[in-house]
């Protein structure tokens, strides 16, 4: 949230000052916040508010508001004009006095909303949410011209930005006097321990000895899911062979695909040149051409470098008449001249010393980025050049044929961490030698995945099931599925965290095939995992790969949307060949207890669970199974009400079969000879 205050000497701004001050700092705020993907509404008066991770989520949502806020208190900290009542000739006539510039008030918080949208625009409607009382509340208590954020939002996503807690002030940060520009020291905690990664660093090593051994280029592409350790990996690798590689050492370039603020389309290939040539992002045209031109002159000396030199400078989103003479398209350098110049300067660059190319984060580049790198080993001379390529798994989603066919392209698959391995780091993060039983819980909710046990360990102490961290991940995983994939995905979840393919049929109610298709999706988006035997025969399994999935997706289930749906998963329970007095009571009984939130009658529902798990006690009964006959009576007895009618036959039933199953359990009993 954002607060505006003006001052003037002498006396207020005219009313018509006001709303032209105030639609120009919209303006403003709207085109601070833009590069972070943040939403402007106007809340009220002169409060702000800006909504980050809606209509999409992104797991580094508090990151970007963060340093969205950054941005903005730099803005209005910078020296600049006067707000609007005063002009360079003097006030305006009618304002009644000189304005200066706006003093806001700025404060950033992080927790659950409910969001409304139409069907005219992407962008909300109407936010809801105990966070943003709470914002509010902070609002009103933030000095002039401060930025507070909320412990959670820090936390969460600003490890790197230089907070600091606010003194007498508990729950609160803000950034830290010395570093204003939210650069300050790391506040990561120290790495988790790096465990059971020796076959991939292998790869990686042997990867590279090839390449030099036979000068020729290779890739590698490690692929894996949020938080598994792609990065940890490929950084391990890249300190042990700058440690330990013989003469002549190489060179190892590194980049990523920034997830906002991206400076050029051409990242992260831009963020080669600039790592080659320390030439820092967004540098003007008097620093980037000399600084290519020395470099370009020294690997090709006796080429023309000219065309080299602009093309570089283009793809590090230099302008293109400062770059060059205007071209038949207006100035702009094809995009095909500055590839074959990147391609170029790559190649002459491993002629000249083995190098190692890091690129982070490909799955967020675009297209015509991923395409030359997917072709760039195969279009190289015979150098020494391992590219190491860094991905989510969803880039075979995307590019379902990478890497497919080529020569000297592997892929490696980071997969989880073991539990011994997990429980490992989640002792390490807590500072035990020793798990303790709680310790269990953690690393099987973490199942492997080293971001999340960290996660877990941290909030192991602050009461919540899912840390903010963890709830992001999961949330913009589900953000990042098609509809009819993520609709399915929340029908599962209704299901429970181990689900079969017709229960999410019969509470979809979709197409069969089309819920198969959605379900192997999700398989193999690691969201969800096939049991190799079903517990209901003829069915094929699953159950969810971690908890916070099915719960992120339950919460974006209204409550009357729940009902009807565990009604549905109900009447399918009821429906199978061997009963499931649990499964079919949980789904009942979950259905009621939402109804009664939501102040439904629920009589009727009351009455038809036990009637329900009546009708699942005789189908166990005729089949001979009388242990599950009783079992369904005991559910059923559970949830049949005192004051019912039918109660004393039930009870009456139930006492029948008890006493069958006594009696043959003791005819089968061998008689006991003296």
């Amino acid at each position: 949230m954002v607060r505006a205050q003006w001052t003037a000497e002498g006396g207020a701004l005219a009313p018509e000052r006001v709303d032209h001050a105030v639609k120009e700092l919209t303006a403003d705020i709207r085109r601070e916040m833009a590069p972070f993907g943040g939403h402007v509404r106007r809340a009220f008066g002169s409060v702000w508010l800006v909504v980050f991770g809606v209509p999409r989520a992104h797991e580094d949502d508090a990151e970007r508001a963060l340093r969205a806020a950054l941005a903005l208190h730099r803005h209005f900290e910078a020296p600049g004009p006067a707000a609007p009542g005063a002009t360079a000739a003097g006030p305006v006539p009618g304002s009644g006095a000189a304005a200066t510039r706006p003093v806001t008030h700025l404060v950033v918080g992080t927790g659950e909303v409910v969001v409304t949208y139409d069907d005219s625009a992407p962008e909300p409607v109407e936010v809801t949410g105990e966070v943003l009382d709470a914002c509010h509340h902070l609002l009103l208590q933030v000095p002039r011209g401060e930025l507070w954020a909320a412990d959670a939002t820090v936390e969460t996503g600003g490890a790197d930005l230089g907070f600091a807690p606010v003194p007498g002030v508990p729950g609160v940060h803000r950034p830290a006097p010395a570093r204003r520009d939210g650069r300050g020291p790391s506040g990561h905690p120290a790495e988790p321990p790096f465990l059971e990664r020796t076959h991939e660093l292998n790869l990686l090593r042997g990867a590279y000895q090839d390449s030099v051994r036979r000068q020729l280029p290779y890739l590698v592409t490690v692929l894996g899911e949020p938080g598994i350790g792609k990065t940890r990996l490929i950084g391990e690798f890249a300190a042990a062979l700058r440690d330990g590689a013989g003469p002549p050492a190489p060179r190892v370039l590194h980049a990523g695909t920034p997830a906002f603020d991206a400076h050029t389309p051409y990242e992260p290939l831009a963020g080669l040149v600039r790592a080659y040539t320390g030439i820092r992002a967004g540098a003007p045209a008097a620093v980037v051409l000399p600084a290519l031109t020395n470099v370009v002159r020294g690997l090709l000396p006796h080429a023309d470098t000219g065309p080299i030199v602009t093309a570089l400078a283009a793809c590090l989103g230099l302008p293109a008449p400062a770059a060059s003479a205007e071209g038949p398209d207006g100035g702009a350098v094809p995009r095909e001249e500055v590839l074959g110049a990147l391609r170029q300067f790559l190649e002459e660059a491993a002629a000249e010393r083995p190098l190692v190319v890091v690129l982070d984060d490909l799955h967020r580049a675009a297209d015509f980025v991923r395409s030359f790198v997917e072709d760039l080993t195969v279009r190289l001379g015979p150098v020494a050049l391992l590219l190491i390529v860094g991905a989510r798994s969803e880039l075979l989603h995307t590019r379902p044929s990478w890497g497919c066919a080529k020569r000297r392209s592997v892929l490696l698959h980071v997969a989880p961490l073991s539990t011994a391995a997990t429980a490992t780091v989640i002792g390490a993060a807590s500072g035990r030698r020793h798990p303790t039983p709680a310790d269990d819980r953690r690393a099987a909710l973490a199942d492997g995945n080293p971001l999340f046990a960290q996660a877990y360990a941290r909030a192991a102490d602050a009461g919540a099931d899912h840390p903010p961290a963890v709830l992001a991940v999961a949330a913009a995983q589900l953000d990042g599925l098609d509809r009819t994939t993520r609709s399915v995905l929340r029908d599962a979840a209704v299901v429970g965290g181990t689900l079969w393919r017709g229960a999410v049929e019969a509470v979809s109610q979709r197409d069969p095939e089309e819920v198969g298709r959605s379900l192997e999706l999700l398989e193999s988006r690691e969201l969800l995992r096939r049991v190799r035997r079903s517990g209901v025969p003829g069915d094929v399994e699953y159950a969810f790969r971690y908890a916070v999935s099915r719960d992120v997706a339950l919460a974006q289930l209204p409550g009357r949307v729940l009902v009807e749906r565990h009604l549905r998963a109900a009447d399918w329970a009821a429906l199978l060949d061997v009963p499931r007095p649990g499964l079919l009571a949980f789904h009942h009984d979950r259905a009621i207890a939402l109804a009664e939130a939501d102040g439904t009658p629920v009589e009727a529902m009351e009455r038809r669970a036990w009637e329900a798990l009546v009708g699942a006690s005789a189908r166990a009964a005729a089949a001979g199974d009388d242990a599950l006959a009783v079992s369904c009576l005991d559910h059923a007895l559970d949830r049949c009400p005192p004051g019912e009618p039918e109660r004393v036959w039930l009870v009456t039933h139930h006492r029948r079969i008890r006493d069958s199953l006594g009696a043959r359990a003791h005819r089968r009993r061998p008689a006991v000879t003296g």
